[in-house]
């Protein structure tokens, strides 16, 4: 099924978006590998080409949407067509409401958020066009709960979920697919940073995921047309019950904070032993 496809990937120079780009790779699609940081990219790229891979580096400004015309333009110009396209960039500045320096909050809006929208602004033409496509955008459980301590990470994943759900309702009528996937805490570079501020206690509740787990879910979100995919399932179905019921999740806010602010303490104990 995957074999052949021209797959677009943003944020693929780590993490979540190179080991998507792997097993997508792996199964014989051709990958666009995205990233704004042109050395990563071009390591993981090669890697993968090494491997016997057919695939590309593309650096690209999610925020920019000069930069998306761009890589759509060299895509088509290389490969001839787009069939999927990862939603995957983002980043996370964790910190208190008032004080977290308004450059981050910017940042945070302008590369999760926007990031999304214009990777599907871009896109979506060439779909309309081809008459088939899939978009994947890759949200958080952190927005479906709110995370205190990272209150603009969690509003730009539940707008990026919103804006999934409000795609999907808009291109009902195509043959164009959309799913949103919604993980846990990841075990990524992001999370190393994260660890360093107190703030972040929500990141740390539970065992974080091996990006191996929710790139998986990325590959099954390309055969299913359900709306979202929460990863891990279980903990996802929590959350929705949590939301449901918001008196109940606040009830065991303290105990949930409490927790990841042990967890944070552990881990810095075991990196500095």
């Amino acid at each position: 099924m995957l074999k052949d496809k021209v797959i677009i990937i943003t944020g693929a120079a780590g993490g979540i978006g190179s080991t998507a780009a792997r097993l997508f790779s792996e199964k014989g699609a051709r990958v666009v590998l995205t990233d704004i940081r042109e050395k990563p990219l071009e390591l993981c790229t090669s890697a993968l080409v090494a491997a016997g891979g057919d695939c590309r580096a593309e650096t690209l400004d999610v925020t920019d949407p000069e930069s998306w015309s761009a890589l759509i333009e060299n895509t088509l110009k290389h490969y001839g067509r787009i069939d999927i396209l990862v939603n995957n960039a983002g980043v996370v500045h964790p910190g208190a409401a008032e004080s977290i320096a308004f450059e981050k909050v910017r940042q945070q809006i302008f590369v999760n958020l926007m990031g999304t929208i214009n990777g599907c602004r871009a896109v979506l033409p060439h779909f309309k066009k081809q008459g088939a496509g899939k978009i994947i955008n890759v949200a958080s459980l952190g927005g479906i709960v709110p995370m205190p301590g990272e209150a603009v990470y969690s509003a730009t994943k539940a707008a990026i979920r919103e804006y999934t759900f409000s795609l999907i309702a808009e291109l009902r009528k195509t043959p164009i697919s959309v799913t949103v996937v919604c993980p846990d805490s990841v075990d990524t570079p992001q999370l190393a940073y994260e660890l360093e501020h107190d703030e972040a206690v929500m990141s740390f509740i539970g065992e974080p995921l091996p990006p191996e787990k929710v790139a998986k879910a990325i590959l099954r979100a390309v055969k299913t047309k359900k709306s979202e995919i929460l990863v891990p399932a279980g903990m996802g179905v929590v959350c929705r019950i949590g939301m449901a019921w918001p008196k109940i999740y606040f009830l065991v806010l303290p105990i949930l904070e409490k927790t990841g602010a042990k967890t944070i303490q552990k881990r810095r104990r075991k990196n500095k032993a």
